[in-house]
């Protein structure tokens, strides 16, 4: 009976996968509803091996996202990277900017023990004490908190602190489960404040999170709980949700058209990476407004946005997010128009002294490094030299990792190839090619006129005499050593002829007549001097500008910038404007981008949390007297109000110098699988920020 038993077991385990063998179909529809079944009980997210579940020392953003659901912070941004109130019931802000009085909502740690303010104390001294904490610019500012009971605090500031909620965005961890423990700790950090609490954790199954039904907040009845798969990079994390094994990730545009499909939800929102176009004013024609003027007239924005970055871009004009309180969008850009760039052209005044010479882009390349040379008109220029045609393509790296070379104390450049935070390309040495001639031992004495006047004035005294011969000896063929030793030929004849007047007073006599009549001679001809226009022409000053190509620099690496610098330079052409468009790679756009090495520059920067626009503009634009003395009223700003009317300012100032041509601030994307509905409302520093509204489709 035994033995039938078994032969039995073997023959059904035989047909079974026979069966299996026979119809691969079945299987595989088998093995989608058995999938389909465990996917209705959690949703599926996936991140990199935490190197610390710490959200105050994590660096890793997979991480940074599941841990958001564990823990709340003071305030949070919203999708309109707002700060709004988290764990504060309420708080008001001193009428000097330099402390905040703050009341705590009734909310508890997962342990069931009160979120206090010495809890809000005691993260403000870790994050503090932990230089490499992500959050730690954001304490730098603060100069103490007084506990003043259980829920209230007060945050003192050590100076005006315009962006405080912005600053008090950073999680709050708990004091009894962490004090005199390694902030690192793993049990330690389990316990949070959050929507959700970590049910299990471990390195091989992954994170466990359940809803935390004890939350101060609303949740719906409806909300699912979450398993957290650990994977080995990010690529992976990309990938699980490309296989069903996941529900959600951000994608970046290049990897857009693997999810375009039936089982994908992608959900566009305005991220943080903005892109404009910066232009060299170290380039003497540059450094005129009316040619800036003319230039941002001929460029069409509108079509750059809809073409080059296929829609994906909300247009602002300065560094900021659209929907920010902080920008004013009423605000109206400089419009296209040909007209008005050819008016400006008309306008354009140039001191005769100036020199404009053509930039060179001093970065090592590779070969095919300029595309799309684009002439204003049929004459030919000898001094240009020739354009190889290049890839104008390229693939995409739209990443959120910038040309590398902005400035930004927290505003990391985005793209690959800002100059030095960034944000993006601040810093700058002085361009190789931009600069006005006059340079060199004697600096602007070279550039000396031949006037009577100014020879009457250099020999003041008997040392500018040995300089300006020196200066004469050492240019013994140009202009100025001419006149130079003329003058000296002519002031050492004077002395004789005041001798031979001490001697002989009717040649004295008629020598003061002679010099009379010199000396109306000399004011007639200082009088033509000073009637003489000092600037060239309108003529002069087209033939200078067809005699010049300008260089628009662009990583190669980015096709939505590449694009965009292709249909500039199409703009510049309809106006008259030579230019050429020069591909550089990461490490070439650095160096062009620190040398200035261009004439404009399409580039980009990553926007901070705290949307404090001072490193972006010093980046974009870092010599104008007028832009610095506005952004330096930035700090001094004691409240919101402040903020938004210096920003406007600002907004303002640059539309009306034409200083830089501001493209906007590029879309991200959440790639979700349609088995589950949802409405999120997510932005880039907490991408499953509403994820608790998430239910199952029908």
């Amino acid at each position: 009976m035994k033995k039938t038993k078994i032969i039995s077991i073997i023959l059904a385990v035989a047909l079974a996968v026979g069966g299996c063998s026979a119809f691969n179909g079945d299987k595989k529809e088998e093995k989608t509803s058995d999938t389909k079944k465990t996917y209705s009980e959690k949703i599926q997210l996936a991140i990199q091996k935490p190197s610390t579940i710490s959200p105050i020392t994590n660096t890793d953003e997979s991480v940074l996202n599941v841990l958001n659901l564990v823990y709340d912070g003071l305030f949070e941004l919203n999708k309109n990277y707002n700060a709004i109130p988290k764990l504060v019931k309420n708080s008001k802000m001193s009428s000097d900017g330099k402390q905040m009085d703050i009341v705590l909502k009734d909310a508890k740690w997962h342990d069931g023990n009160p979120v206090t303010a010495d809890d809000v104390a005691f993260t403000v001294s870790s994050i503090r004490s932990n230089k490499t904490s992500p959050y730690n610019y954001m304490v730098q500012n603060i100069s103490d908190v007084v506990v003043n009971g259980e829920k209230n605090l007060t945050i003192k500031f050590k100076n005006n602190a315009a962006f405080a909620k912005e600053n008090l965005t950073f999680p709050i961890v708990s004091k009894v489960q962490l004090s005199g423990k390694d902030i690192n700790n793993v049990d330690a950090n389990k316990v949070g404040n959050g929507v959700y609490k970590i049910a299990s954790y471990s390195d091989r199954e992954g994170i466990s999170l359940e809803v935390n039904k004890d939350y101060y907040g609303d949740i719906p009845k409806s909300a699912m709980n979450i398993n957290v798969n650990i994977v080995p990079d990010e690529d992976t994390i990309v990938s699980t949700v490309e296989a069903l094994e996941s529900d959600m990730v951000k994608a970046d545009s290049d990897n857009l058209s693997r999810f375009q499909n039936s089982r994908f939800d992608i959900k566009s929102y305005e991220g943080r990476d903005y892109d404009a176009v910066i232009i060299n004013q170290s380039n003497l024609l540059l450094a005129n407004a009316n040619f800036r003027k003319a230039i941002v007239s001929a460029i069409n924005r509108t079509a750059i946005i809809e073409n080059g970055y296929m829609g994906h871009v909300h247009s602002v004009n300065i560094p900021i997010n659209s929907k920010s309180k902080y920008y004013e969008s009423s605000i109206k850009n400089m419009e296209y128009s040909t007209e008005n760039a050819e008016k400006y052209m008309k306008e354009i005044k140039i001191n005769k002294k100036g020199k404009i010479k053509e930039t060179q882009v001093n970065a090592t390349n590779k070969p095919n490094n300029k595309v799309n040379s684009s002439s204003g008109n049929n004459k030919t220029n000898s001094s240009n030299k020739p354009s190889s045609s290049g890839n104008s393509g390229g693939s995409s790296n739209n990443t959120g990792t910038s040309d590398n070379s902005g400035s930004d104390a927290n505003q990391a450049p985005s793209g690959g190839d800002s100059g030095t935070q960034n944000s993006g390309g601040s810093n700058a040495g002085s361009s190789s090619g931009g600069e006005s001639a006059g340079n060199g031992a004697g600096g602007e004495a070279r550039i000396l006129d031949s006037s009577e006047e100014t020879r009457n004035t250099v020999y003041s005294t008997d040392e500018d005499k040995e300089e300006f011969e020196k200066i004469a000896d050492e240019n013994n063929d140009s202009v100025i050593a001419t006149n130079l030793v003329r003058t000296t030929n002519n002031n050492k004849e004077n002395a004789n002829n005041q001798n031979n007047n001490a001697a002989n007073n009717n040649q004295n006599s008629n020598n003061q007549n002679n010099n009379t009549t010199q000396n109306k001679n000399d004011a007639a001809n200082k009088k033509t001097k000073k009637e003489e226009n000092p600037y060239y022409t309108e003529k002069e000053i087209k033939t200078m500008i067809n005699s010049i190509t300008l260089k628009i620099i662009v990583n190669r690496e980015n096709s939505e910038r590449v694009k965009s610098a292709n249909m500039i330079s199409e703009n510049l052409k309809a106006v008259g404007i030579k230019s050429e468009v020069v591909l550089l790679d990461s490490l070439g756009m650095q160096k062009s981008l620190a040398n200035r090495s261009y004439d404009l520059a399409v580039t980009g920067w990553q926007i901070s949390s705290i949307p404090n626009i001072t490193e972006i503009m010093k980046a974009i634009c870092p010599n104008d007297a007028g832009l610095n003395e506005r952004l330096g009223k930035i700090q001094g700003a004691t409240s919101e109000e402040d903020i938004k009317k210096i920003y406007a300012d600002i907004e303002k100032y640059c539309i009306d110098n034409a200083l830089f041509i501001s493209i906007g601030v590029k879309d991200n994307y959440m790639i979700i699988n349609k088995r589950l509905k949802t409405d999120l409302y997510m932005n880039d520093y907490d991408q499953y920020r509403g994820i608790e509204m998430v239910t199952p489709s029908k």
